[in-house]
């Protein structure tokens, strides 16, 4: 290794005069020789402290070499874990990965169960990003969220007792509505009681399913509960009567027989108040339940069938002339006998000519009515005492002149004035009237 004085003494000798030159070159040589030897030590020391500091750069290089190669495998190791990652995060190697979004390959978000909601919406939604129907319900979870409305996590949305996929595919309600048609009655009740969760009125009767169950006890499968001829509705609305059963008042006509037949009162047994029910008046009398006095005789039909034994349905049971009401109430003669007082004239006439239908001695000879003919009652004493024994009887001669016939004496076929009554010929019954007659005439003289 070549020193600056080297270099300046090499360079010396070309500008200097010889003599001086060859000194100064010796001097130069044993400066040099100096000066190298020094250097040469210089340099051994310094080649001992290079190879030490070789060593150490060596032992430095080697550690560098260690820790570049345990860098390397790191970078190694980093690279393939990163390779790995991107390799995971891209699946479909079109090297766009997977976002925070949860969004594939092909920027579409993973749907992992196939549902269509993705791993991400299931999440925040609360299903299984790995199960399509988290709620076992038959429906997705797509479909509920999406279509019906339902909710994913729970099978029967609105706690009705039916399941979504039930009141979507079979019943036709409203998933979330637990009473779709507002009745009352829940779907699920509606369903299993046999009515229809989509009609609040089921059996048309005008009232609504949930009423008929909850209120009225009627079936709101049947129009008539009770099977009367009146819906339930009619009867509530429209009659007051009761439409579980069939006969509301008890007087043996059903509520519709007395509407819709007989226009009684299906709320009252006696329609008109005359003391029959109406079901007695019809099944058992034939009278008119709307009328009090069916015969319009002046007697009730209760009276005339209870009390005084006539028909009801007879204004005149006896036929004399007067109505059961006139006999019962005016005459007080037997409404059931023609002639009350048996004078052979009927309680009618007597009424009509002014005598009395209980006297049988104001019109003539009591007796019987036969054929227009006055029999006498052969059981009848007269009324009129027999002659004293001391007292002669009269002769009808005795008042007659001679050769005149008697005033008693009347042609055959002739009436008979004085017992009222039409007779053919002498009668022995007349003659004795006459002469009783006549003798109590002179009697009196």
């Amino acid at each position: 290794m070549l020193t600056l004085p080297l270099l300046l003494g090499l360079m010396s000798p070309a500008c200097a005069p010889a003599s001086e030159s060859g000194v100064a070159l010796d001097e130069t040589r044993t400066h040099a020789q100096s000066k190298g030897k020094d250097d040469d030590e210089d340099s051994d020391s310094d080649s001992d402290s290079d190879s030490d500091d070789d060593s150490d750069s060596d032992s430095d290089s080697d550690k560098d070499s260690d820790d570049d190669a345990d860098s390397d495998s790191d970078s190694d190791s980093d690279s393939d874990s990163d390779s790995d990652s991107d390799s995971d995060s891209d699946s479909d190697s079109d090297g766009t990965g997977s976002g925070s979004d949860g969004s594939g390959s092909s920027g579409d978000p993973i749907d992992s169960d196939g549902d269509g909601l993705s791993d991400q919406e299931e999440l925040d939604l609360g299903t299984d990003p790995d199960d399509d129907d988290s709620d076992d319900d038959g429906l997705t979870d797509g479909d509920e969220v999406d279509t019906t409305g339902t909710d994913p996590n729970d099978s029967d949305s609105d706690d009705d007792g039916l399941t979504d996929i039930f009141e979507v595919d079979t019943s036709g309600t409203d998933p979330n509505d637990p009473d779709s048609d507002d009745d009352g009655q829940t779907d699920g009740e509606e369903w299993d009681g046999g009515t229809n969760p989509g009609d609040p009125d089921t059996d048309g009767d005008g009232l609504s399913d949930g009423d008929e169950l909850d209120v009225y006890g009627t079936d709101p499968d049947d129009d008539d509960t009770d099977g009367d001829g009146v819906s339930d509705g009619e009867e509530l609305s429209e009659h007051g009567t009761d439409p579980t059963d069939d006969d509301t008042d008890g007087d043996g006509l059903s509520d519709g027989e007395e509407l819709d037949e007989h226009g009684t009162d299906p709320t009252d047994a006696d329609s008109d108040d005359d003391g029959l029910t109406d079901g007695e008046e019809v099944e058992d009398h034939g009278t008119d339940p709307n009328d009090d006095d069916s015969d319009d005789d002046g007697l009730s039909d209760a009276f005339e069938i209870d009390d005084s034994g006539t028909d009801p349905n007879d204004h005149d049971s006896d036929d004399d002339g007067l109505s059961d009401g006139e006999e019962v109430l005016d005459e007080t003669t037997d409404p059931w006998v023609v002639d009350t007082d048996g004078d052979g004239v009927s309680d009618g006439d007597e009424v009509a000519d002014g005598t009395d239908p209980l006297d049988g001695t104001d019109r003539g000879y009591p007796g019987e009515l036969e054929g227009g003919t006055l029999e006498p009652d052969p059981g009848q004493e007269s009324a009129d005492p027999a002659p004293a024994d001391d007292e002669e009887p009269i002769d009808p001669s005795d008042d007659a002149e001679d050769g005149e016939e008697s005033d008693l004496d009347f042609e055959e076929g002739a009436t008979q004035a004085s017992c009222g009554c039409a007779s053919t010929g002498t009668h022995p019954a007349a003659w004795a009237a006459l002469l009783i007659g006549l003798a109590l005439a002179r009697r009196r003289r």
